[in-house]
């Protein structure tokens, strides 16, 4: 786990690896294979996969590329709100990010709440909900 920190010690970045591989059995949706070979009966709910992986990787582009939000979204054939509304996923503490990417998420937690309803930016604070 890499951490970066700021010159007055507050966490800014919290690297975290996972090592896995997908195993499709059957008929049946895949399941995620651990290091261990065990596999693990959770079920990975792909929309938030894909929203997750999105706002990573539009913000990289964002930040990396020298292209303004209205340029970015225009490009994309998307809007600023929606864009917004996924980049802000960007700001989940990083143990949810790991549940959500390892499908131990609660059922609870679904895509449509967390881009409709504003979520505080305390990782502490998004736990608790």
């Amino acid at each position: 786990m890499d951490k970066i920190m700021a010159d007055n010690g507050e966490l800014l970045i919290q690297k975290v690896k996972i090592p896995f591989k997908i195993a499709k059995r059957g008929k049946h949706k895949p399941h995620i294979i651990k290091p261990n070979n065990s596999v693990d009966e959770k079920i990975m709910d792909d929309a938030l996969v894909q929203a997750l992986s999105k706002a990573k990787l539009w913000e990289t582009e964002l930040m990396s590329d020298d292209i303004d939000l209205e340029e970015f979204c225009r490009k994309k054939r998307l809007t600023e709100k929606y864009v917004l509304k996924v980049l802000r996923l960007n700001r989940l503490a990083p143990n949810i990010k790991v549940a959500i990417m390892t499908g131990t998420q609660p059922k609870t937690l679904v895509l449509k709440d967390l881009l409709q309803r504003p979520f505080p930016l305390d990782w502490v604070e998004q736990e608790k909900l």
